[in-house]
Order: C-alpha cells, then sequence, then structure tokens
C-alpha cells in the first residue's frame, strides 16, 4: 500500500484561506494536491485532533470572499402553462419531463405543489426468505 505524502503546511494554507486566498472545497483541494478526497478528508481530520486546523478563520475567509463558488447554469424556469399542457398531453413525468427539458424531480414536485399527483406511497423493500417480522 502507498501513503500519499501531503505537506501539512500546504493543505492548510489552501483549506483556510491563508495568504489572502479563497479557502478551496474538498474537491478542489485533492485536485490540487494531486490525492483523493479521502485522503484530504483523513489528513484533515488528523491535523484537526493535533489542533492544527483552524475552522473559525476558514468561515471567516469564506464569509469575506462572498463564499463558496457555485457552478452550472441557473435553473430553467418551470412556467405552469407550458406544465399543463405538456402534462395533458403526455401525463407520463418522463415525457413531460423531455419535452420540458428540465428534471423529472422538478415536474414531478410542481405537479404535486398543483395538486395533480398524489404522494406515491412509500415502498417497502420484501423481507428476507427466512425472516419473521414483527407481526408474526
Amino acid at each position: 500500500m502507498r501513503v500519499a505524502a501531503v505537506n501539512p503546511v500546504e493543505l492548510l494554507t489552501w483549506w483556510e484561506g491563508r495568504g489572502r486566498r479563497r479557502p478551496l472545497s474538498l474537491r478542489a483541494l485533492a485536485a490540487k494536491l494531486g490525492i483523493s478526497e479521502t485522503t484530504v478528508r483523513n489528513r484533515l481530520r488528523t491535523l484537526r485532533t493535533l489542533g492544527q486546523v483552524d475552522d473559525t478563520a476558514r468561515a471567516q475567509a469564506l464569509a469575506t470572499r462572498g463564499g463558496h463558488r457555485r457552478g452550472g447554469r441557473p435553473a430553467k424556469p418551470l412556467a405552469d402553462a407550458d406544465l399543463l399542457a405538456a402534462w395533458s398531453k403526455a401525463s407520463a413525468i418522463a415525457t413531460t419531463a423531455r419535452d420540458l427539458h428540465v428534471s423529472r424531480s422538478r415536474v414531478r414536485r410542481r405537479l404535486r405543489e398543483l395538486g395533480l399527483l398524489s404522494e406515491e406511497p412509500q415502498r417497502r423493500r420484501p423481507e428476507a426468505p427466512g425472516r419473521t417480522t414483527d407481526a408474526e
């Protein structure tokens, strides 16, 4: 098993945002150092138990620099008229979502809010063979 060599000063510099830098997320830090996110998390945990990680400095640095950077594009607005037209034509969540170019979960949530879709019953996993339930 190989152990990744990580400079703790560099790790803390990027994690806490020392030197007027923006603190990096776990994912960005792992990519910058060329190690896995799990290794970064474990090293930070070790440094935290040794009292070397200053979480308040990280929080202050994030607050002064506007928080974490957000990626992606803004959510496409979901107009009720378009949703109702697509729903009446298709009556299937997957088809409606595809026609509107939005996620199925957004379509499902909005249909429930409009009262056009009832709550789905919670699915129960079947009991394993040979096991008994509490009712038996």
